[in-house]
């Protein structure tokens, strides 16, 4: 079993000591949230992997979701966001999940020796809706999904002769027996929760809280909003052991009940919380030594993988959002270096393979900073009729074992982000 509390330590150490550069100014608080309950929800990164074609190990997402009010019944309104790349048709398996172009020879070709064909990206989403009863935990794996049967309570009513059973109050017959009366009460009816469209997958999961009483649904303007909290587990098995990496799901706050266009959600600082104008990432720089191996026995060092994901998506016309993420990185001694990439959909990439394919030289990597932590400063900007904020979180590994954290913020994104829902 690994030792995730040295890990989570020596990530703090990196993290402590980050956070004091640029003389351990206080950035200030952006409106969306990682530790408060919310009415939009987004985990930027999940990941299902069960037979481990792509990854290293099998890898599965466990996913919580929560309603924290204490009286209403509040509706989750999700969607996955499949981010897979497939093999373009002159494969040899056209259609298959790939990470790059020697996961898709050509026909005849032993990989990855090449010549291959194309690996081209993708995005398309699923929908699904979840009631959540007042104050109820849910927990599903990615893979799997939760079927309508195996909520806590899929029915509309309890018996009560036998308060554990579950039953239907419309029907015509008495299904709790005897002189029990199936009595109404909140419930997870009308939910279900799909497995992720592939296996592998990798993507995004993003819930807007909606009125489980409007008609045609709509997001929760009534009272009570903000009542959604959640957080992920990315599990990778190596057996016997288990490593888990665990982050909080990124909450976006409404506001205020205004009018905008029909079905769009718009992160504006006025219906809902904006998103952060900078991101910021206190992290050990990658290929360092682990910082509490006092032998100096660490092998392979420390890495941290980024995932960042648009605030704003178009559903309607799966059209994903789009921005240019702005790197301005500091090491120890405040000397910094910058870089740029694109994100369209999803991006996630080792740190020290954002601006080169060399790890060791690049400005992410203790080889090149010769400072053991740094700090990440990460702007959204483009044109994009989503607009241009992030989202992100962030995972450390240190000698095949990680944990995940959240990223911090700074200031409100000047522009506006919109979901627009079909």
């Amino acid at each position: 079993m690994v030792n995730t509390r040295r890990i989570a330590s020596a990530v703090r150490a990196g993290l402590v000591l980050g956070a004091c550069l640029l003389g351990c100014v206080s950035p200030a608080r952006a409106l969306t949230t990682s530790d408060k309950p919310a009415s939009i929800l987004v985990w930027p990164k999940i990941i299902v992997d069960t037979n481990s074609a792509l990854q290293s190990r099998p890898t599965d997402t466990i996913i919580e979701l929560g309603n924290v009010n204490t009286s209403s019944v509040k509706q989750a309104h999700c969607f996955y966001i499949n981010a897979n790349s497939h093999c373009s048709e002159a494969a040899a398996e056209p259609g298959k999940v790939c990470l790059g172009p020697s996961d898709c020879p050509l026909p005849g070709v032993t990989a990855p020796t090449g010549p291959n064909a194309s690996c081209v990206p993708g995005w398309s989403e699923i929908d699904f809706d979840v009631k959540i009863t007042p104050e109820q935990p849910l927990q599903w794996r990615a893979s799997t999904g939760l079927a309508r049967k195996d909520f806590p309570l899929p029915d509309a009513g309890l018996c009560t002769n036998h308060p554990d059973q579950s039953c239907n109050p419309s029907s015509s017959v008495n299904t709790c027996g005897g002189a029990g009366v199936c009595a109404v009460v909140p419930s997870n009816a009308g939910s279900g929760v799909p497995p992720t469209p592939e296996d592998p997958f990798v993507g995004t999961l993003k819930c807007i809280q909606f009125d489980p009483n409007s008609n045609p649904p709509a997001p929760d303007q009534g009272s009570g909003h903000n009542a959604l909290i959640g957080a992920a587990l990315i599990e990778e098995t190596t057996t016997p052991s288990v490593d888990l990496q665990r982050y909080n799901a990124v909450g976006v706050t409404h506001l205020n009940d205004v009018e905008s266009n029909p079905g769009q959600v718009q992160l504006d600082g006025t219906q809902y919380a904006t998103c952060a104008s900078t991101l910021i990432l206190n992290h050990i720089f990658d290929n360092a030594p682990d910082p509490l191996d006092s032998e100096g026995a660490s092998s392979t060092g420390v890495t941290t993988d980024l995932t960042l994901v648009p605030c704003g998506d178009d559903f309607l016309r799966q059209d994903p959002g789009n921005a240019t993420a702005q790197y301005l990185v500091f090491n120890e001694f405040e000397q910094r270096l910058s870089t740029s990439r694109k994100v369209d959909c999803f991006f996630e990439r080792q740190l020290s393979l954002i601006d080169t394919n060399t790890s060791t030289r690049s400005i992410f990597s203790f080889n090149v900073q010769g400072t053991l932590v740094g700090q990440t400063r990460i702007r959204g900007v483009g044109g994009a009729s989503t607009g241009h904020g992030l989202l992100g979180v962030a995972l450390t590994d240190i000698n095949g074992s990680g944990v995940g954290y959240n990223l911090q913020q700074s200031g409100n994104n000047s522009g506006i982000d919109i979901i627009t829902i079909p």
